[in-house]
């Protein structure tokens, strides 16, 4: 947590570090590109894969990524979140370097959502036309529960991001903080590099980020083996 009358720096500090925000955007990509393919259930397998690679990714990387985008930078418990909530009617409430107390438990909440979604697909079918790549694994009537499971879930994923983005426009409109550009440029103009930790704990090799991908690519790889 920082003053909102720090002074700024002209480049900014580096809070979110390229993996953290590559996955930010691409996972942002992918979840509308499986909305709009759902007729096209063979791309729509390809998205799925590609989101549950993503979010074990993304998992992974919040063991052993950047400072901002560990878990244990932003998890806390019920009393910091409904501190912060209060903090929320002050005029001039303290900003946050990472994700707040209730924004930590949103991206939990998003990536549970997402995973359950995607391994959902995998045992999805609609009888006639596709099945998916594990739903041979299971039971017809097993399948189809939870191809009725998958198809409710996305109306619950459709409103956790309209919240989520609700929630950025209103940081944007009425605490005037832009959460948006930081997620691009991974910089947080209003902070300076000297009153945050070392960049080494800020932005690891991306060696690290290389190895949590190729680890999540094969764990889903062996997962889809099991349907062959």
């Amino acid at each position: 947590m920082v003053s909102s009358k720090q002074t700024p720096s002209s480049k900014g500090a580096l809070v979110w570090d390229l993996p953290t925000r590559l996955f930010h955007w691409l996972l942002a990509l992918l979840i509308l590109a499986a909305f709009l393919s759902d007729d096209n259930r063979d791309l729509h397998e390809r998205i799925g894969t590609a989101i549950l690679v993503l979010v074990l990714f993304r998992l992974i990387w919040g063991v052993i990524g950047g400072r901002y985008a560990r878990f244990s930078s932003f998890l806390r418990g019920p009393k910091a979140v409904l501190a912060h909530l209060d903090e929320m009617r002050q005029p001039n409430p303290p900003q946050h370097i990472g994700h707040n107390a209730a924004g930590g438990w949103m991206v939990v909440a998003l990536l549970l959502l997402v995973l359950t979604q995607a391994v959902l697909g995998l045992f999805s079918q609609d009888v006639i036309m596709y099945s998916g790549p594990l739903a041979g694994l299971i039971s017809d009537g097993l399948s189809a529960r939870l191809t009725t499971a998958h198809e409710i879930l996305s109306n619950v994923i459709l409103a956790a991001v309209a919240l989520h983005i609700g929630a950025v426009a209103v940081y944007f409109v009425w605490k005037k903080q832009n959460l948006v550009r930081p997620m691009l440029t991974g910089r947080r103009t209003d902070l300076a590099e000297r009153d945050l930790p070392p960049l080494r704990q800020r932005a690891p090799s991306l060696l690290w980020a290389l190895g949590a991908l190729i680890v999540a690519i094969a764990a889903v790889a062996v997962l889809l083996s099991f349907g062959e």
